[in-house]
């Protein structure tokens, strides 16, 4: 199967990149094909994955400073402090492959970036008593912010 992102505009078909649509057609030149359209599903943005990765410093920030290091939150046996990509891989992660059967961030969708968020978020509050909002553009630039004055 083939696939290629286009736009309907005016009762055409209008491809995203139109080369290698154009090089796909010919491969079916002059045999019956079956054509299925189907709404594209937007993945999470830019925005979103700076958001994103954004909140996994700040909850591990907030779980280090509550003490609760991943020793007392996960597992007995890792003693190391939480860092951004330790709550993108133990807390993150297993709960949307299991919820999404998905592997990477990048396969999320933006309603589903919510679900997870929602999930993870509700479980670390209820064990640690530590909440952290989902940063919003306001928190984005207010931390864009801090770093252009802490250079």
């Amino acid at each position: 199967m083939i696939r290629h992102k286009c736009k309907i505009e005016n009762g055409q078909i209008i491809p995203i990149k139109p080369d290698r649509f154009k090089n796909d057609l010919t491969i079916f030149e002059g045999k019956f094909i079956e054509l299925q359209i189907d709404k594209l599903k937007k993945t999470r943005t830019s925005q979103q994955n700076r958001a994103l990765h954004l909140w996994f410093t700040q909850l591990a920030v907030a779980l280090n400073n509550a003490g609760w290091d991943m020793r007392k939150l996960i597992r007995e046996e890792v003693d190391i402090p939480w860092s951004g990509i330790s709550v993108k891989e133990y807390l993150w992660r297993p709960i949307q492959e299991n919820y999404l059967k998905k592997k990477s961030t990048i396969q999320l969708k933006t309603e589903e970036i919510d679900q997870i968020f929602d999930i993870v978020n509700r479980i670390v509050g209820e064990r640690t008593g530590v909440y952290i909002p989902f940063p919003s553009i306001e928190t984005l630039f207010e931390e864009y912010e801090k770093e252009l004055r802490s250079r």
